[in-house]
């Protein structure tokens, strides 16, 4: 185009003609957001080590999803140590959608570690998806994800909340962060309505780019003395928590007053879901706990989603988003604000527990 009317822009390409229906929720995006539909770029980042077989899975799951003719990376991060097949496996996998990339450690450093290697962001606009390898997710995760960041990152300045750390594809069953563990039904509860809650989803979530660099810093100065000090959460025992790269972001969350947003339909059906399988906290040695597969095993959205969410549509203004503690009760953003505060006021204590999540 001419510069009298503005650069050119690269086109919006929709699903295939059977899935069309699938992006109602283009309707409901506000045209500024839409203005920037290119600015956001996504990696996929797969977490993986020795569960080829439930890499397979994801990985299936992966190529089945709508990615709207966006062009998104693929970065496979492995810890030191990979069994051959996982190896040949992710040397051989093709991703039609963009670059593919491969990060393996040379000496074992622990899923936390890994975690936070997997990942640094390039700019403010580069966003990335966590799947750990027993992860599955729905064809219409992408969709999801673009509408959150659409809606939130890129469309009106009520739809901003610098302290949204990222976008949930899970919805729990069950709050972790107490014991007894006890079982919840948020879609009852609140009608409905996606919820931002001061926890991090560790089964398949969208991170922000300026948070996550302020998570790296801040797990790598936990860890750097051998062990970490305890950081006490009221009433919670995610500080006995072992290998846990989750427990370093609740923290943080908890004393900066920050939300994740969360999907909310019936059943927590959801665009990922955990299944469960045995790996460095799942069957570990020190986890007694049990596990049950109905507790953490949701069922997968398909292709259509927006018809579902209360008015056909997220909520424009963050503001009018429930806001859930750690522990999902309702709460405030000042309530969140004030039990922060109290938390830095808090002196830590050296690590002694071993209570495993």
């Amino acid at each position: 185009e001419t510069e009298a009317h503005g650069p050119a822009r690269a086109p919006v390409v929709l699903p295939a003609a059977e899935h069309v229906a699938a992006s109602r929720w283009l309707g409901t995006v506000s045209p500024r957001a839409l203005a920037r539909w290119h600015v956001p770029r996504v990696v996929v980042v797969v977490i993986t080590w020795r569960r080829p077989q439930s890499l397979k899975r994801l990985c299936t799951s992966l190529l089945r999803a709508d990615f709207l003719g966006d062009t998104v990376s693929i970065r496979f991060a492995m810890d030191a140590g990979a069994d051959a097949e996982t190896l040949k496996f992710v040397s051989r996998f093709q991703w039609p959608h963009g670059p593919k990339s491969v990060h393996a450690r040379a000496a074992h450093a622990g899923l936390a570690i890994a975690v936070a290697e997997s990942w640094q962001p390039v700019g403010d606009d580069e966003y990335a998806v966590l799947l750990e390898d027993d992860i599955e997710v729905a064809p219409s995760f992408y969709a999801w994800m673009k509408y959150a960041l659409l809606t939130y990152r890129y469309g009106e300045p009520h739809g901003r909340d610098p302290r949204v750390v990222g976008v949930s594809l899970y919805t729990p069953r069950l709050v972790e962060v107490q014991r007894p563990r006890r079982r919840i039904n948020l879609h009852a509860d609140l009608q409905g309505r996606p919820y931002l809650q001061q926890l991090p989803c560790s089964w398949g979530a969208l991170f922000f780019p300026e948070q996550w660099r302020a998570f790296r810093e801040y797990l790598l100065a936990r860890t750097a003395t051998d062990p970490p000090a305890v950081v006490d959460i009221p009433n919670s025992v995610v500080g006995g928590w072992k290998g846990s790269w989750k427990k370093f972001l609740i923290e943080q969350m908890y004393h900066k007053a920050q939300w994740m947003l969360y999907p909310n339909f019936p059943n927590q059906t959801s665009f990922s879901t955990n299944h469960l399988e045995a790996g460095e906290h799942i069957a570990a040695s020190a986890n007694t706990l049990t596990h049950a597969p109905i507790d953490f095993t949701v069922p997968l959205l398909g292709r259509e989603f927006a018809s579902m969410l209360p008015g056909g549509r997220l909520e424009p203004d963050v503001a009018r988003v429930p806001r859930l503690d750690l522990f999902s009760n309702l709460t405030t953003d000042d309530e969140a604000i004030a039990r922060g505060l109290a938390m830095i006021a808090t002196p830590a204590a050296p690590e002694t527990s071993t209570v495993v999540p």
